[in-house]
């Protein structure tokens, strides 16, 4: 008897990624995560209570502690995986030690060198070259030119974890991440070229589904620093729609807290705060607005959001710093999960501090010059 059942999507097991946390952004993350939960504004109180049920009501955080992510699990995903058995593991790992890193890199800095020159105003304030020169320009560079680069080993990435944004919008939020700042601009060509290298050897997924359709996976990279779905006693629906069960999340009016922190800072050095807290919104209205929320909930993990960070403001003055000038160490594939760690177990209290960790199956540096 035939059925019009749709196929299981295949499980996520794996994501790439690059990891944030290292001896000298740890303790930077460890204080502005600090900072960050002591600014959490209460929540608004119920409009539906009485007066008496207000007076007695218990204040509560905005943002639930179990929501802000451990330190430890901090990272940037390039994209996630499904390799459910040994086999198809060792072969995406066997594809992933093959990868020549360095021409990757240098491809990525000639990128970054390239947009630069293109969109450098001339004497007359337009930009150099016209648009049907861009795909060549951005082209990769060839083979002649890998070789005659070979010697020179590229720079490692030294970047900023800065801001606030959220997902799937401010008004109603999940998600609330810091964005990497890359001063050299080749952090997201790099990225790109490496998801791109795993999409098309067939390992990382290209499309997500949303309702009858299917859509490209757009590359956002960002720091996940809030996330609901880890709020213990979570209502779960084990029925209806997937609007229905997206309902039952918890989601926060996240609109005053995104414009404090990309608007931090009074001084071009970034050292004075400005003054004023945050006060939560009375807008029992935003947890009905959640329509083309993105698939962050079933495959969090992985950090693989589906949609853009908006922003009412793209050329915020002085935004916060939750890591200034650190190193990316190294690109890693990890498994879905983040895995509580054992503070007994380390005698140094790393775990003590970081908390959770994703397990890590295969790593490579991205320091070339040792």
């Amino acid at each position: 008897m035939a059925t019009n059942a749709k196929p299981k999507r295949p499980p996520l097991t794996h994501f790439l990624c690059l990891p944030l946390v290292n001896d000298l952004s740890l303790p930077q993350l460890e204080s502005s995560l600090a900072a960050f939960k002591a600014s959490i504004p209460n929540a608004p109180a119920k409009s539906d209570l009485t007066e008496q049920q207000r007076r007695y009501q218990q204040p509560c955080p905005l943002i639930p502690d179990d929501a802000i992510r451990p330190v430890g699990t901090l990272h940037l995903t390039l994209g996630v995986m499904s390799l459910p058995t040994p086999e198809r593991l060792n072969e995406a790992l066997d594809f992933f030690q093959s990868l020549d890193l360095p021409h990757l890199l240098r491809a990525a800095g000639e990128i970054a060198a390239q947009r630069k020159r293109l969109n450098a105003p001339t004497t007359n304030g337009t930009s150099i070259g016209g648009v049907a020169n861009i795909d060549k320009a951005l082209a990769v560079p060839s083979i002649d030119e890998h070789s005659q680069g070979e010697s020179a080993m590229p720079e490692p990435f030294t970047i900023s974890l800065e801001s606030l944004h959220a997902l799937p919008r401010a008004r109603s939020t999940t998600i609330l991440h810091a964005a990497p700042v890359d001063p050299t601009s080749r952090l997201y060509p790099f990225c790109e070229a490496l998801r791109e290298k795993f999409q098309e050897a067939g390992f990382m997924q290209k499309e997500y589904q949303r309702g009858s359709t299917t859509k490209p996976r757009p590359l956002l990279l960002h720091a996940t620093v809030v996330n609901t779905i880890y709020i213990r006693g979570r209502k779960h629906n084990t029925g209806g729609h997937k609007k229905d069960r997206r309902a039952s999340q918890y989601t926060f009016d996240a609109r005053d807290l995104v414009s404090q922190y990309r608007n931090f800072y009074l001084d071009e050095e970034r050292t004075v705060p400005r003054s004023g807290g945050v006060v939560a919104r009375d807008d029992s209205s935003k947890i009905n607005d959640i329509t083309g929320r993105n698939d962050a909930d079933s495959h969090s993990e992985g950090e693989d959001s589906l949609a853009q960070p908006t922003s009412d403001d793209e050329n915020p003055s002085f935004p916060f710093i939750w890591a200034r000038n650190f190193p990316i160490e190294s690109v890693c594939i990890c498994e879905m999960g983040a895995k509580k760690l054992n503070p007994n177990e380390d005698e140094t209290g790393r775990n003590a501090r970081l908390r959770e960790k994703y397990a890590v199956v295969a790593e490579r540096s991205l320091d070339f010059r040792v």
